[in-house]
């Protein structure tokens, strides 16, 4: 199964141990991931929150936009702390809203339980 992880490359690790097991593509741009989603179908997408300058929320607009990846499950991910002082909760909401399928809060865990949160977000989805 082929998962795109649209974020920064210093999440690849991260995803890289959570989804082992997976076939993943990474993309960095808005213009990178349109391509990726034109030249092959993915399973599943997960979208960081700093993805291509905080571009999180266009991406999940593209895909929600686009009969081809209307039912794609997508995932967004905050994994690394940043400039943003906006709560988990109201990331949750507003993903929810433009139609995504989970937010994932990485930021309070350790290392294990976030990659294993992450898994099992990726796994509940895939197993609809």
């Amino acid at each position: 199964m082929k998962i795109l992880v649209a974020d920064v490359p210093q999440m690849d690790a991260r995803y890289t141990a959570a989804l082992e097991g997976w076939e993943i593509a990474f993309v960095r741009t808005m213009s990178e991931a349109r391509e990726a989603l034109a030249a092959a179908r993915h399973e599943l997408v997960a979208i960081g929150v700093y993805f291509d300058d905080s571009q999180m929320f266009d991406l999940v607009r593209v895909l929600r936009a686009q009969r081809a990846h209307r039912e794609v499950p997508i995932i967004c991910v905050r994994g690394r702390p940043g400039f943003t002082t906006v709560s988990g909760r109201t990331i949750a909401l507003s993903v929810q809203a433009l139609g995504a399928d989970e937010f994932v809060d990485l930021l309070d865990s350790e290392d294990c339980a976030a990659n294993a949160a992450l898994r099992a977000a990726v796994e509940r989805l895939l197993k609809d």
